[in-house]
């Protein structure tokens, strides 16, 4: 299975994946970045915090962006719908 790595962009820096996550394809990955995204903001909305961030680089083990995933595409997009 494909690794791919989720690096949250915010205004002024990367929130940088050293890690990575194992997923079947990149509409998989996609998917679950927009979950963690909402996962963050509403973290960040709780915690009466600014939100700075734009959304998630999803990359893959060579360092290149195969994908992004913008806090509108997880937020706004209806519920219930994946993100492809």
């Amino acid at each position: 299975m494909p690794v791919y790595f989720f690096h949250i962009k915010r205004t002024n820096a990367v929130d940088e994946d050293l890690e990575g996550v194992s997923f079947d394809n990149i509409d998989h990955a996609k998917s679950k970045a927009a979950d963690t995204l909402r996962e963050v903001v509403a973290a960040e909305l709780r915690a009466a915090r600014h939100i700075d961030i734009s959304g998630v680089d999803i990359t893959d083990p060579t360092g290149k962006v195969v994908a992004t995933v913008t806090v509108g595409d997880a937020v706004i997009s209806p519920l219930g719908q994946r993100i492809d």
